[in-house]
């Protein structure tokens, strides 16, 4: 190797010792500071895994309605709010959770509204089709089925309520009020398919469930 190539190699680890240099100087701690930047790193991490998936990031995302905000309505009040979205994805609604992760029934604006407050998202669909149906359910039970305690078969009403509150459910349910076959429904965001996409339904399940920063908004 020639004086030169050898040069040319150094430069490159040298360049990285000077990066290694600045890390271990930044991580050094001041009186009064205890966190450190490996501490702040970890939680800045921890924050970037939550937030709202950037537009341009490949996935199935659906469409963002801007958020109508999180007011709570009082027990007697209307709730003949217009929604810009349908299925609604945010805006007025009552403190009322779901008591299944499977619904026979549909869920009342406001209580999907609810749910979607908290972090959770919901699989809909507007037909008669046991196909797309189970499709949805088997979805929805590998998150679901993670949050039943061993010692159960099947979710207790309770389990469904607290698993929502902490937003990690994933409901499935009729809702004959809306044009597509099938809605996926997160905080501010809506996707439509005709058919179930495992693909896709994973991937908008995977951006906004238990999604903090999302529902933040």
């Amino acid at each position: 190797m020639t004086r030169s190539s050898a040069a040319q190699a150094v430069r490159p680890c040298a360049a990285l010792l000077l990066v290694l240099l600045c890390a271990a100087c930044g991580n050094s701690s001041k009186a009064g500071q205890p966190q450190s930047r490996t501490t702040a790193f970890a939680v800045a991490v921890a924050a970037a895994t939550q937030a709202p998936a950037p537009a341009g990031e490949k996935g199935f995302l659906g469409k963002f309605y801007p958020s109508q905000g999180h007011t709570h309505l009082a027990p007697g009040e209307p709730d003949d709010f217009v929604y810009n979205s349908n299925p609604p994805t945010s805006g007025p609604h009552r403190e009322i959770f779901n008591d299944a992760f499977i619904s026979p029934a549909p869920l009342p604006k406001y209580v999907q509204v609810h749910l979607l407050e908290h972090g959770n998202v919901l699989l809909q669909y507007n037909c008669t089709c046991p196909d797309i149906v189970s499709a949805l359910s088997t979805i929805a039970t590998q998150y679901d089925g993670k949050l039943i305690p061993p010692s159960q078969l099947q979710p207790m009403p309770a389990d469904v309520q607290n698993a929502e509150e902490q937003g990690l459910a994933v409901v499935v349910a009729p809702y004959p009020r809306m044009k597509p076959k099938i809605a996926l429904t997160a905080w501010t965001r809506l996707g439509v398919l005709q058919q179930p996409d495992k693909a896709k339904i994973v991937s908008f399940i995977n951006a906004y469930l238990h999604n903090e920063a999302n529902t933040g908004q």
